[in-house]
C-alpha cells in the first residue's frame, strides 16, 4: 500500500490538503522526522483496522440457550498407584 508523507508543521498549516491527500491514500504525519500519526478515511479505517475478537468472543456459541458456567465433575485419584 502506498502512503504519502507530510510533516506535522505542514499538516498544521494546511489540514485540508492532508484530508484531500487522505482521500487517495493514507497520509503519514511525521514529527521531528519520525512517523507519528496516520490519517485515513473513516471507511478505510473501519474496513481494515477493526478490533480483533477476543478468544472468548471467537469461541462463544451465539446459538447457546444459556450461559451457564462449565462445572466438570471433580477427578479422584484414588486407586491410582504411583511408582517412583
Amino acid at each position: 500500500m502506498r502512503m504519502s508523507y507530510m510533516t506535522s508543521a505542514a499538516f498544521n498549516q494546511n489540514p485540508s490538503k492532508a484530508k484531500k491527500a487522505a482521500d487517495q491514500q493514507p497520509v503519514v504525519i511525521t514529527d521531528h522526522g519520525e512517523e507519528a500519526y496516520v490519517l485515513v478515511r473513516y471507511a478505510e479505517f473501519a474496513a481494515n483496522w477493526k478490533r480483533s475478537a477476543s478468544l472468548l468472543e471467537s469461541l462463544r456459541d451465539p446459538q447457546a440457550a444459556d450461559d451457564k458456567d462449565f462445572l466438570p465433575d471433580r477427578t479422584s485419584f484414588e486407586g491410582r498407584d504411583v511408582e517412583f
